[in-house]
C-alpha cells in the first residue's frame, strides 16, 4: 500500500510503501515517481502497531535504521536517513492490511 507524505526536513513530496515481509512489515520511503528508494526497513508488525497505538512521547526506534514519532494525527517516519510525515490513520490502515 502506498501513502503520500511530505519530508519534514526538505518539504519534498514523498511516498511511503508498506508491504508484507514474512513475519513483519516492509516500510520504504521513495520519491513521488517511486523510482528512487531513499530508505527501507523491515519491522516486526507488532512493534510498529504498538508504537502507533500507544503513542509514546518522542521518537521511538522500532527497527534498525527506523524511528517513528506520533504527533497527534501525524506520524514522522525516519527510514534509513529519509524522513516522511504521513497521516496516522493512513499508516495504521496500511500496516493492518498487510499484517493480517
Amino acid at each position: 500500500m502506498k501513502i503520500d507524505g511530505v519530508s519534514q526536513t526538505t518539504g519534498d513530496d514523498r511516498v511511503v510503501v508498506v508491504e508484507a515481509a514474512g513475519d513483519g512489515v516492509s516500510v520504504a520511503v521513495t520519491d513521488r515517481s517511486g523510482t528512487i528508494l531513499m530508505g527501507k526497513a523491515v519491522v516486526p508488525s507488532g512493534e510498529l502497531i504498538a508504537a502507533l497505538s500507544d503513542k509514546p512521547p518522542g521518537a521511538q526506534a522500532v527497527a534498525e535504521g527506523m524511528t517513528v514519532e506520533v504527533r497527534r494525527n501525524e506520524v514522522w517516519l525516519v527510514v534509513g536517513g529519509a524522513d516522511d510525515a504521513v497521516g496516522l490513520d493512513d499508516l495504521m490502515d496500511a500496516v493492518g492490511s498487510v499484517a493480517e
